[in-house]
């Protein structure tokens, strides 16, 4: 999977984790999900994910480079990262459901966990400090309304979409957050299944807190293989 981010310092200080601090932007994530339906004819879904992304990486800068008060000189070596983690739960209910089709839409909470970090020899006032890792972080839960759609074009076989979507201002957020995924699954066994899925986040947003005042543009993209267990 794939990982861009721009990572802003009191909305002054921009800095591009990818280009300009050597955060890779291939990613390894863990992403698991569940889901529960009940009620009548099984109409009403409960759902259960987490994700975590993490990407971290080396470069010698090119450039200062000041993170929450800190001067990286040009010509040092730098270490750096970032990582994403969404729990999320939601529960929607199915408006079309059918052999065939489920067309769903509901509202639920992400709950947004976002850390970087940059490390390696620094200045402070001028001031040569030694090795430092410099470091910002933020939890906030935030609501969100969404859709799906799931499709079963042949036995065994389905095809299924879904989309969060999140703008607001809440506590120390305010941005918006798209989380979606589009795949096909196929149902090899009786409780077991294989799936791909294209998946995609992004988030844009500005966050004032007590250990981060800043701003954060950060989007990750590709697939996920899976295996489905159901019952």
């Amino acid at each position: 999977m794939s990982a861009e981010g721009v990572i802003e310092d009191e909305i002054e200080n921009e800095i591009d984790f990818g280009n300009s601090v050597g955060v890779d932007e291939s990613t390894t994530l863990f992403n698991g999900q569940l889901r529960w339906k009940f009620g009548k004819e099984r109409k009403w879904s409960l759902f259960g994910q987490y994700f975590d992304a993490e990407s971290s990486g080396e470069a010698v800068l090119t450039e200062d480079v000041e993170w929450q008060d800190i001067t990286f000189r040009e010509g040092t070596l730098v270490g750096s990262g970032v990582d994403v983690a969404i729990s999320r739960v939601f529960v929607g209910r199915s408006i079309v459901k059918n052999q065939r089709h489920d067309f769903g839409i509901g509202a639920g909470l992400h709950n947004l966990d976002l850390s970087t970090f940059i490390e390696g020899n620094a200045q402070i006032d001028d001031n040569d400090t030694g090795f430092r890792r410099s470091e910002a972080s933020n939890n906030q839960p935030l609501p969100n309304i969404g859709f799906w759609y799931n499709v079963s074009p042949a036995r065994n076989w389905l095809i299924h979409a879904r989309i969060d979507w999140i703008s607001a201002s809440i506590g120390d957020y305010d941005g918006t957050l798209w989380n979606a995924a589009a795949g096909v699954n196929y149902q090899a066994f009786r409780h077991v299944g294989f799936d791909l899925t294209y998946q995609y986040f992004n988030l844009n947003a500005n966050i004032n807190g007590s250990n981060w005042n800043g701003g954060v543009d950060v989007q990750y993209r590709g697939p996920v293989l899976a295996v489905t267990i159901n019952w």
